[in-house]
């Protein structure tokens, strides 16, 4: 039995029982993060932007120490993809990047944390550290 299905019947058994296993917990614990850091950063944006205060240079040394302990934890390709999502996905305008398939041409879903968290899942296989 591949992992991927493994990973489908694990999540069915926490939808019937309505408990979260450790796959759940994980997914969520991620998008929390995800989304606090999202929260975080255009946070630091904003008061630059509106008011001229630069927060910035406070809140790196953390952002540094969040890096550091997602390369511990994620290959490069998976920190890649939730460094675009945290820096690159958002413009200043207020528009979004998108991400297309190489292969297929087709849009990659990754308007929430839980779509960058598809995507690590994807290339969690990929031992590129």
């Amino acid at each position: 039995m591949e992992e991927d299905e493994i990973k489908k019947i694990q999540k069915s058994i926490d939808e019937i029982f309505n408990i979260k296993s450790g796959l759940a917990k994980k997914r969520e614990l991620f998008n929390d993060i995800l989304t606090g850091l999202a929260h975080i950063n255009g946070r630091s944006l904003g008061l630059k932007h509106d008011y001229k205060i630069d927060f910035i240079e406070y809140d790196d040394i953390f952002f540094n120490v969040i890096e550091a302990l997602m390369t511990l934890y994620f290959n490069k390709e998976q920190k890649s993809i939730i460094e675009w999502y945290l820096y690159d996905k958002f413009l200043p305008t207020g528009e979004m990047l998108v991400l297309n398939d190489a292969e297929t041409g087709k849009e990659i879903p990754t308007e929430t944390p839980d779509d960058i968290w598809e995507l690590v899942l994807k290339y969690e296989k990929k031992d590129n550290k």
